[in-house]
């Protein structure tokens, strides 16, 4: 049987299995494992699959994953994040529906250290939920733009998606950290229109928070020091030279844990839950990833991403034509699968395209990461709104869902901004580092 036939059958195995329920992880391994061994035999398809699996899991650079993961949970453990509301809020409450522009400005926030989106929608809730309640606020509306905004944290840096993107694509990490900035303060300021908008045509949606004087709001500022302090170090630190991306990651962990000490704002129980959850994550992600290895040496040996790029060349297709498909593409694998694995599982093939259609690596990594933020509010997978409708008995996921669609649209504008004017995302990596 013809290789790139067996790819092809192959790949839409993988479909089926993921459409079935079967992990992500799990899926992948089979299939390009199988596979393999249909090419080559099984002696052959086990001597490359344990291969693969060893030199991904020693990976200098792989380590920085788990420590970008134990920053963010240690800040998420910490009161760091009840601080940076407090102070958001004597910025911004007075405005209409100003409790959420107040929670969409914290999330943004809030991802400079923890770069986790699950991370920001957990903190986030804990704090924003009762004081939505107490204020009589529209569930629908405070819900879906508390999950929405919680994806913001994986578009400001340090995001832990982008370093899986850079790592995985050899692009620049410190470059795309900086093409994030832009494009997600970009991202509040549209959300937090659209909700004051809301707000202002309905105000019993959102009332108007109280006006604190300037003495109060400069009082405020000295408790997001910490947050300052620790995306200064990885960020600024990965852009002068000072780390690379790894030791950036190491230095971050350890900065961000001393800090939370040192302030009292987080206890060593809480380190303990961070350790606990850093493990747990990190061990998927790097099942997915070694999973995902693997595939890419499969599609390597059928030539499938070949015979696509091929066809893309024989048929003259419009290079944002193709960008469109794959836009599409991944808002439907967005409804199936998880962020980690939607990107590793797809990038072995979609990465060659892009690059092939003459689009800026850097540039796509940051649609990919706001593809990824709409997966993270679509049903029927929605992990935000999945775990919000956990820690809320107010609004059902039916009616969190459909407070997010009109932040679905939003990201998708966007994307749409970001492909009429890369310069959004590329102007601040390009301008300061050569």
């Amino acid at each position: 049987m013809d290789f790139t036939l067996i790819g092809m059958l192959s790949f839409g195995l993988l479909i089926v299995l993921v459409v079935m329920g079967v992990h992500i992880a799990w899926a992948t391994a089979l299939v390009a494992f199988g596979g393999l061994w249909v090419l080559f035999g099984l002696e052959q398809a086990a001597t490359q699959f344990f291969t693969t699996a060893f030199n991904t899991g020693s990976e200098f650079l792989f380590a920085s994953i788990p420590l970008f993961i134990f920053m963010g949970q240690v800040v998420s453990q910490s009161k760091i994040g009840e601080d940076l509301f407090a102070a958001m809020y004597r910025f911004l409450g007075h405005l209409p529906g100003g409790l959420l522009v107040t929670t969409i400005g914290a999330c943004a926030g809030f991802g400079a250290v923890t770069g986790v989106s699950s991370a920001a929608v957990g903190t986030m809730s804990r704090i924003a939920l009762p004081e939505l309640r107490r204020y009589q606020y529209d569930m629908t509306l405070s819900t879906g733009s508390l999950a929405s905004a919680a994806t913001i944290a994986i578009m400001i840096p340090p995001s832990l998606l982008m370093v899986l993107y850079g790592l995985w694509t050899e692009t620049s990490i410190g470059k795309l950290f900086l093409a994030g900035i832009v494009p997600g303060i970009l991202t509040a300021i549209v959300f937090s229109l659209y909700v004051i908008g809301r707000c202002v045509s309905n105000p019993a949606l959102g009332p108007k928070g109280p006006v604190f004087t300037w003495k109060e709001k400069i009082s405020s500022l000295y408790k997001v020091i910490p947050i300052i302090l620790i995306f200064t170090v990885v960020v600024v630190g990965m852009y002068v030279g000072l780390f690379t991306p790894g030791e950036a990651a190491a230095v971050g962990a350890a900065f961000t844990t001393f800090v939370a000490l040192a302030m009292r704002r987080i206890g060593w129980g809480d380190l303990r839950i961070a350790v606990e959850s850093t493990v747990k994550l990190s061990a998927m992600i790097f099942c997915v990833l070694i999973a995902a290895s693997v595939l890419a040496r499969f599609l390597v040996a059928t030539q499938v991403t070949t015979l696509v790029i091929d066809g893309i060349q024989s048929f003259g297709i419009n290079r944002y034509l193709v960008l469109f498909l794959i836009c599409v593409m991944y808002l439907i694998l967005g409804c199936l699968l998880d962020a980690f694995g939607m990107i590793l599982l797809t990038l072995p093939f979609v990465f060659p395209i892009v690059i092939q259609q003459g689009f800026d690596p850097v540039w796509f990594g940051v649609v990919l990461v706001v593809l990824t933020e709409v997966a993270l509010i679509t049903p029927p997978v929605g992990l935000n709104v999945f775990i919000l409708s956990k820690m809320t008995k107010e609004a059902s996921m039916a009616e969190i869902f459909k407070g997010a669609m009109p932040f679905v649209a939003l990201s998708l504008a966007v994307i749409l901004l970001l492909t009429v004017f890369p310069s959004i995302a590329l102007w601040l990596p390009n301008s300061m580092i050569k």
